[in-house]
C-alpha cells in the first residue's frame, strides 16, 4: 500500500490532497463514539465525499449520556425524563427513544411515574460543529397515579414542555482540534442517514453540500 506520509521531497498538489482526505478519518477518533470510517456498498457517495458509521448502541450511548434532564413549568410541574432507549427508524430517517417519566406536582409533592415515547431526527450545526435532536415529536404518554382533576393538563403540557427540552439537544460537539481538520479539509456533514445498523455521517467538500444535514 501507498504510504502518502513518508514521501521523499516537497509534496505534491494531488499527494497533498491524499493526506487531507485520509486525514479525515481522524474524526472518527474525534466523535468519541468509537466510530470508523467507512465507504457504504448501498448507496453511492458524491465525489469526494466520505462517511463515518455509528452503530445502534454507540447511539445509545451517546443520547443516554445526556439524562436524567428535568426541566420546570410555570414553577408548578417538574418533568424528569431517564433511562433513554434509541431505536432507528431507516424507513423515516429517523430516531425512537422510550423514556422513563417522573412528574413533580410542587404543591402538594406527589410524584407520578410513566412512560414517553418520542420520535426525532439529527441535526449537524457547522457553526459549532454539534449533532443536536431535529424534529422532536411525542407520539405517546402514559402517567401512573395522575388524579382524574390532572390527566387533561399532563397530557397537554408534558409533551409540549418534553419536545421544547428535547428539541436542538446537543449531542455531541467536536473539540477544537477536529474542527480545525474539517476548515483545514475544506470539509463539511452534508447529510445522515438512519439505516437498520446504524447511522451514516456523509462528509462532502462544503463545495458539494447542497443543503444543511438533516
Amino acid at each position: 500500500m501507498e504510504n502518502l506520509f513518508s514521501a521523499q521531497g516537497p509534496a505534491q498538489p494531488l499527494q497533498r490532497r491524499r493526506c487531507l482526505v485520509w486525514a479525515a478519518a481522524g474524526l472518527v477518533a474525534g466523535l468519541g463514539l468509537a466510530t470508523r470510517a467507512a465507504h457504504a456498498a448501498d448507496t453511492p457517495l458524491p465525489a469526494g465525499a466520505r462517511s463515518i458509521s455509528i452503530s445502534q448502541a454507540q447511539l445509545q450511548q451517546a443520547v443516554a449520556a445526556k439524562f436524567p434532564l428535568a426541566r420546570s413549568w410555570q414553577g408548578m410541574v417538574v418533568i424528569q425524563l431517564q433511562k433513554p432507549s434509541v431505536q432507528l427508524l431507516a424507513a423515516s430517517n429517523s430516531l425512537r427513544a422510550a423514556f422513563d417519566i417522573w412528574v413533580t406536582e410542587k404543591l402538594m409533592g406527589n410524584e407520578y411515574p410513566g412512560q414517553m415515547t418520542l420520535d426525532f431526527g439529527l441535526a449537524f450545526h457547522d457553526a459549532d460543529a454539534s449533532i443536536r435532536l431535529h424534529n422532536v415529536r411525542v407520539q405517546q404518554l402514559q402517567m401512573q397515579g395522575v388524579p382524574a382533576a390532572y390527566q387533561g393538563m399532563f397530557q397537554t403540557y408534558a409533551p409540549r414542555l418534553a419536545e421544547q427540552v428535547l428539541q436542538g439537544l446537543l449531542v455531541y460537539e467536536l473539540p477544537a482540534s477536529q474542527r480545525m481538520l474539517l476548515k483545514g479539509l475544506g470539509y463539511t456533514v452534508e447529510r445522515m442517514e438512519v439505516q437498520e445498523q446504524g447511522l451514516r455521517i456523509v462528509l462532502a467538500p462544503k463545495t458539494a453540500a447542497a443543503a444543511p444535514a438533516r
